[in-house]
């Protein structure tokens, strides 16, 4: 039997073909350049890496009237998000941001400043409650330190209602409201004690300060593009939902004052079809598509960095502990 000298295609190649395939065709469609930030999973997020590739293309923004920002992320560094999104907004006049399935977390951020963000059905944004590492104390898994405030709510709602029992109970027993309060009083601190005492103020205070930075970035974006809702946006996002992996999907988005539209049904189709496929090959992607490319330098750029291992960073610049980050199984 003859042996077939026509190699087969690589699956790699293929699915990195079709996506930029696509986004060619959008850009023309929708009369924009559109820079994409794909992260497919770990270690995959906005960190240190991603401003590098931002600054390896900073050449190709000039003269840009419509810049989209097509978002695929778990999240990652708020701190290089700031930055990111504060470039994307400076090298252009019009900003959109395009999410066809999610931007959580960090790469929330992105989507503060934008003039339009563009959602699917199925996208969703995330909150901003930054995640903590402590290895120590908490193990490898991170953990929000809005959990701490939030258990102090708690307890404060829990004191009141002891409060308000012991009193009422004393009352209906025949003391006045003074001598039932001043019986009471003693009785909800002996309870209270024993559960505040498990607080470190040290600890709290340093988790007000790392929410304060997602506070604080958020507020400057916002102002930025002069958003009417800017306190009540970054109180909502930092401080109010229940949970990193909260899904704030178009309907959610759209209540709390962010600037969405629907992403049209086709091209959403197109791209969540093209995304998946580079999920599937593990790809990630990061930059503008070039108009005209060979296989052979599509081949290049994915061995180059397309499909990025992590990078060592020096010890004088390793990222911080504290990061926006994806959290196990699930996108954060």
């Amino acid at each position: 039997m003859l042996e077939s000298s026509v190699s087969m295609p690589d699956p790699k190649d293929r699915a990195l073909r079709e996506f930029e395939s696509v986004l060619l065709s959008l850009e023309k469609k929708r009369k924009s350049r559109i820079y994409a930030l794909i992260h497919t999973g770990a270690p995959y997020h906005i960190c240190r890496p991603s401003l590098w590739e931002l600054a390896a293309e900073r050449d190709k923004f000039r003269r840009i009237d419509t810049l989209e920002i097509l978002v695929h992320s778990p999240g990652g560094h708020v701190d290089i998000a700031y930055q990111l999104a504060k470039f994307f907004r400076a090298h252009c006049k019009r900003l959109n941001v395009l999410v066809p399935l999610y931007a959580k977390s960090a790469a929330t951020v992105l989507c503060l400043n934008a003039d339009h963000v563009f959602m699917g059905e199925f996208a969703e944004l995330g909150p901003l409650d930054v995640q903590v590492e402590d290895e120590l104390e908490k193990g490898k898994q991170s953990f929000p330190p809005l959990n701490e405030f939030k258990s102090m709510e708690f307890l404060k709602e829990h004191a009141t209602e002891y409060l308000d029992f012991f009193t009422e109970l004393l009352v209906e027993r025949g003391l006045s409201v003074k001598q039932a309060l001043h019986e009471a009083i003693p009785g909800v601190v002996g309870i209270m004690n024993p559960l505040y005492g498990h607080i470190d103020p040290s600890k709290l205070g340093s988790y007000r300060r790392m929410l304060a930075e997602g506070e604080e970035y958020a507020k400057r974006l916002l102002t930025s593009v002069n958003n009417e809702r800017v306190d009540d946006l970054v109180q909502q996002l930092v401080w109010e939902y229940p949970s990193h992996n909260f899904v704030i999907d178009y309907d959610e988005a759209e209540s709390i004052g962010l600037p969405v539209k629907r992403l049209g049904l086709a091209e959403e189709k197109a791209l969540i079809r093209v995304i998946l496929g580079l999920q599937e090959d593990d790809i990630s992607y990061s930059g503008f598509v070039a108009a005209q490319q060979t296989a052979k330098v599509r081949r290049g750029k994915q061995r180059a960095g397309l499909r990025r291992k992590p990078r060592k960073v020096p010890a004088a610049a390793a990222e911080p502990t504290v990061s926006i980050s994806k959290r196990t199984g699930t996108a954060g």
